[in-house]
């Protein structure tokens, strides 16, 4: 790479603006999903083409936007690859444990070279300003990340349910739940622990291999953090558990006492929503804004690197307000949500570089080893579609 920035360089600020609108993707989305009710599903890669036409084609970087080129036959053979797996797996724990358990394994063992292959085809498939990215991540990092969560989360149920159709002597029978039920939950109890180092790892995995031409990033996130943001999530939902148990009991009680009929009933509409922010709007809203700070912000090289400043009060309120309405609409209010949080989201992330955006977008036209290479990835490449 032969870009070289001044030592004292004062880094360019360059936000990222997301211009879509609800209206025009409601069409899309409308269409999208009549025609995958009508094909019986085989029309979703072309559906999800066309929403990532539309979102790519409105996030503009330096006044150009991105431009995506996938083809769908190819995200078609991805997404049957992935429904085989799914079905195999769930026809296979109702006719055998033994079946479930070969299901498992396969999926274990072909997972993360699919998820390598996916990522390379959609970083492929991506452009700005002519130029492709590239996915310069191997196939031993995508198992070295991958396979132990994958085999933690699903072997031990797998294993048990062989285990009970074993065939042995009564004693054995016998003891053979408690012994499942032990495999179980140790295998639960390494994934949980350790769910916060596994996804550093694959978060890792990912941010460490985005390339255009010359330039690659690099995570220098620490793990640590990750463990800090998982630990008060899990302080943040147990302060909302109990305050669920105090406000629903006592009104509840006193609904009993005072027999208040369809006034309660509409209060428990209330409190069903109530139920859903405490332990689901909530958490899922603080992991969101906490993991895409600390993953963007820590994500760059020498001459490029993003900044992410997402709100959580304001992101809270956004998530709030589409839950509201898309229970108040029957769904239909889904792709404005959609675009609203894209929206949020995306131009709460700054692109700095110390060099301008134009000198970086000659040099990586000139130095892109992805030009022939990796786009292989249109041949061998799968989009997973999930």
């Amino acid at each position: 790479m032969d870009i070289e920035a001044p030592i004292d360089a004062t880094a360019e600020r360059h936000p990222i603006e997301f211009t879509a609108s609800g209206s025009e993707y409601f069409r899309i989305w409308i269409v999208n999903l009549l025609l995958i009710v009508v094909t019986l599903g085989i029309y979703l890669p072309w559906a999800k083409v066309r929403k990532l036409k539309y979102f790519y084609s409105n996030t503009w970087v330096g006044g150009d936007a991105l431009d995506f080129h996938g083809e769908p036959v190819k995200m078609l053979r991805g997404t049957l690859i992935a429904a085989g797996f799914l079905i195999a797996y769930s026809v296979g724990s109702n006719f055998s444990g033994w079946a479930a358990l070969v299901a498992a394994l396969a999926f274990v063992v072909l997972w993360p070279a699919l998820f390598r292959a996916a990522m390379r085809f959609r970083l492929a498939n991506t452009s700005w300003r002519g130029l492709r990215f590239r996915f310069a991540g191997d196939t031993a990092g995508a198992y070295a990340c991958m396979l132990p969560p994958l085999a933690l989360a699903l072997l031990p149920v797998a294993i048990a349910g062989a285990m009970a159709g074993a065939p042995g002597d009564e004693e054995v029978q016998q003891a053979l739940p408690a012994v499942a039920a032990g495999v179980i939950g140790l295998g639960m109890l390494i994934f949980v622990v350790g769910l916060p180092y596994f996804l550093w790892r694959v978060k890792r995995y990912q941010h460490d291999n985005y390339a255009i031409g010359g330039l690659q990033t690099r995570l220098k996130a620490d793990v640590g953090v990750l463990y800090g943001i998982f630990i008060k999530l899990i302080a943040l939902s147990f302060v909302a558990f109990l305050i669920a148990i105090v406000v629903f009991g006592g009104l509840a009680f006193a609904g009993r006492k005072s027999g208040m009929g369809a006034a309660f009933v509409l209060l428990a509409v209330v409190l069903g929503f109530g139920g859903i922010l405490l332990f689901n709007i909530l958490p899922k809203s603080y992991l969101q804004v906490r993991l895409q700070n600390l993953l963007w912000s820590t994500t760059g090289n020498e001459l490029m690197r993003f900044d992410s400043r997402l709100l959580f009060k304001g992101y809270l309120g956004l998530q709030c307000k589409n839950y509201l309405l898309i229970f108040l609409t029957l769904g239909l209010y889904w792709p404005f949500a959609v675009v609203n949080t894209r929206r949020a989201q995306i131009e709460a992330i700054e692109l700095q570089t110390r060099i301008g955006l134009d000198r970086i977008s000659q040099v990586a036209g000139r130095e892109d080893p992805g030009a022939a290479g990796d786009m292989a990835a249109d041949l061998f490449g799968l989009d997973i579609g999930m």
